[in-house]
């Protein structure tokens, strides 16, 4: 069994991937933490560039149950806090791949990262107090952030 957590930025990298994963017959779960960002890059430029966001929304993102379906995987999606054990528990049961699209607040920070330059003992914890969570201007974002149903 292998447990794959990632964003939904990073793991479009490597969706081609899967077809391995469904040919093999792998018992392989990724879950998709989706915020229609590259998040980690998102948080930098919140974090040190004044919200300045270059490159790092993504706007409209595939419909990862459907195509995890597409590649003839398994697809699971855990669209409210209500549903995360159930759609943990449904993904583990299916014995081949699966791709659990788990939409989420487009503003969530992760930590603890380390600042870019940084060193290890620099690891920045939690959000500094003054960060205001944008609302997002984009198009894609105002729509998006009526739709999101899990937040920390």
């Amino acid at each position: 069994l292998v447990l794959c957590i990632a964003g939904d930025g990073s793991i479009q990298m490597n969706t081609q991937e899967l077809a391995t994963a469904v040919v093999e017959q792998l018992p392989v779960k990724v879950f998709v933490i989706n915020n229609r960002f590259h998040g980690m890059v998102r948080q930098w430029q919140d974090l040190f560039y004044e919200g300045r966001y270059a490159s790092s929304d993504l706007g409209q993102v595939p419909d990862f149950v459907k195509l995890a379906e597409a590649y003839g995987a398994a697809g699971v999606r855990i669209d409210t806090v209500d549903r995360v054990d159930e759609g943990i528990r449904e993904a583990l049961a299916i014995k081949g791949p699966v791709f659990v699209d788990v939409p989420t607040y487009r503003f969530e920070n992760c930590y603890p990262m380390i600042p870019a330059g940084g060193a290890n003992h620099e690891m920045i914890l939690q959000d500094p107090p003054d960060l205001k969570k944008p609302k997002g201007t984009h198009p894609a974002s105002v729509q998006a952030d009526s739709d999101t149903i899990l937040t920390a």
